[in-house]
């Protein structure tokens, strides 16, 4: 059984997959195994003006700034990828897929995966190990 919001968030147990709007970027995790795995789209919000209908689109790789309805793999920008668990101490990792990025992207970025991105894997951890375990790691 899958969820999504009007948010564009998504979850599907099942298939051990989720994607989380978090600022102006869509998360998209991988969450089957020990390691949560993560993929970072910007993406920005619409409105069909006859209609009304509303949603989110992820920018597109090759024709920045237009943007895609539907998010088809290779063909959406994304900005980072990245890995985090628990080995005994609270472990990320970032790999970035541009070779330059402006200063203010690079503050967005951090902003994005220690205020928002390292908060929800680590929930994500301790509800899924359900263990006293995690309670002194910081």
């Amino acid at each position: 059984m899958s969820t999504e919001n009007e948010n564009g968030n998504f979850t599907n147990p099942m298939s051990g997959a989720a994607r989380v709007r978090m600022m102006d970027y869509m998360i998209h995790f991988k969450t089957d195994e020990h390691v949560l795995e993560f993929q970072v789209y910007p993406c920005q919000d619409w409105v069909h003006l006859p209609t009304g209908k509303k949603g989110t689109g992820y920018i597109d790789k090759k024709n920045e700034p237009e943007l895609r309805e539907v998010f088809e793999e290779g063909k959406c920008l994304m900005k980072m990828r990245g890995s985090f668990c628990s080995r005994g101490v609270w472990e990320g990792r970032l790999y970035f897929t541009d070779k330059e990025y402006w200063g203010e992207d690079i503050a967005e970025l951090s902003e994005l995966y220690n205020g928002h991105i390292v908060e929800w894997c680590k929930d994500f951890i301790k509800k899924r190990e359900s263990s006293n375990y995690f309670e002194n790691l910081t």
